[in-house]
């Protein structure tokens, strides 16, 4: 009877251990409601390394800018984030003109149009429907490295990326992407070149689109400027410049005579970039010829913010007239870990957990400068793509509406 009861307490210790390890598992890991692993391949960019295919699947590669003399096990490292919002309290801009002076915005007409493509592989691009929108305006150019600090400088606002102490950044070494420590809209890419010019003017960047910037961080621009992102409706209308079913921003072909129209991946990515267009990285904006309505890089340099939440079925159901994108309710999510790391004397040393949120997944836009042809070319103007609103890369930036 002694040995019986013993076996039972042993295996009741070991069936609690594997409950309990699962659940960890479970806990840290990135859990989509709403979707299908089917249906989270009707992003834009489609190949496995890609952001956009599987949103939520970055691999485990970990790289920390050597300068910060740590590295950092992927244990130690938070794969998500998020952050409170309360510093969002602040007055917006007083006068609006010398944003205007460097941000000017186009007054679109409005009216119906076909959006959507029947034959894309990616069926959150079906079914192409009418649409009638009412006039809107449109930034001219993605929001710049000058615009952004302009609002930093006024309000002091603290991006997602540089309170949770890292964002995503794709290594070209080990073609993926990863979670870079120290990494945020002032210091792109991880090197700290640019750190220091002129009171961190950015002198070398600022007319490049900002990037690193969040959906959360994107909405408080946009309040402090007067201004607010456009819908995902508006932005393929914007895109198409006025042309029917046009696959691109400029036309029915890629190149016109080997003249390139966008910033994207030349190549197989993520093998190699030839740089063709003559950019490997990102382009200054306006460096490629505008659309019909004036409207520059609305295919390709980076990824923008749509104010949508994304359901993948949005298309079946949506109404004819200024469609606003999901309701809360309807909007996919996606639980995420509230992870930051701690920073003491300006160095990143440990982190802390606040917890798990469900957070939206908010449209993306226009596909970027790693955009190729071999993962559904993002830059078509029907193209879409999701990521939860909390987290930040180096290709995904904004414009705004009004």
């Amino acid at each position: 009877m002694p040995d019986l009861a013993f076996k039972i307490i042993t295996w009741l210790c070991l069936f609690l251990v594997a409950v309990l390890v699962g659940w960890y598992q479970i806990s840290l890991s990135v859990r989509t409601k709403g979707t299908t692993d089917g249906e989270r391949q009707t992003t834009a960019d489609s190949l496995p390394l890609q952001p956009r295919s599987n949103p939520f699947d970055f691999g485990n590669t970990v790289f920390v800018p050597a300068e910060r003399g740590e590295m950092l096990t992927q244990e130690e490292l938070p794969s998500l984030g998020t952050s409170d919002r309360n510093q969002d309290v602040f007055a917006s801009i007083a006068d609006r003109s010398p944003l205007d002076a460097i941000a000017p915005m186009k007054s679109l007409p409005g009216g119906t149009f076909r959006m959507g493509n029947d034959t894309a592989p990616e069926r959150d691009q079906r079914p192409a429907h009418h649409i009638r929108l009412a006039p809107f305006k449109m930034d001219v150019y993605q929001v710049t490295n000058r615009q952004f600090q302009m609002f930093v400088r006024e309000t002091h606002y603290e991006t997602t990326a540089e309170r949770q102490g890292w964002s995503y950044v794709f290594h070209a070494e080990s073609k993926a992407w990863v979670r870079m420590v120290g990494v945020n809209w002032k210091n792109p890419s991880g090197n700290n070149l640019y750190a220091g010019l002129t009171d961190g003017a950015l002198t070398a960047m600022l007319e490049l689109p900002v990037v690193h910037v969040s959906w959360d961080d994107v909405q408080a621009f946009c309040r402090w400027a007067k201004k607010r992102l456009p819908t995902e409706a508006e932005w393929e209308y914007a895109a198409k410049g006025g042309l029917l079913d046009v696959p691109y921003p400029w036309g029915k072909q890629r190149q016109i005579g080997g003249q390139y129209f966008a910033n994207y991946w030349q190549g197989r990515f993520p093998e190699a970039n030839t740089g063709a267009d003559g950019f490997l990285g990102l382009a200054p904006v306006g460096s490629f010829p505008g659309n019909a309505y004036g409207l520059f890089d609305m295919g390709g340099n980076v990824w923008e913010w749509c104010g949508d939440r994304y359901a993948a079925d949005y298309y079946r159901r949506c109404p004819l007239d200024n469609p606003p994108g999901p309701a809360a309710e309807e909007g996919e999510t996606v639980a995420v870990a509230r992870l930051v790391l701690r920073k003491e004397n300006g160095q990143y040393v440990g982190k802390t957990l606040s917890g798990i949120d469900e957070v939206s997944l908010r449209v993306i836009r226009g596909g970027s400068f790693l955009s190729a042809e071999n993962t559904d070319a993002g830059y078509r103007t029907t193209a879409r793509g999701r990521q939860p609103q909390s987290f930040s890369f180096q290709d995904v930036g904004f414009r705004c509406a009004e």
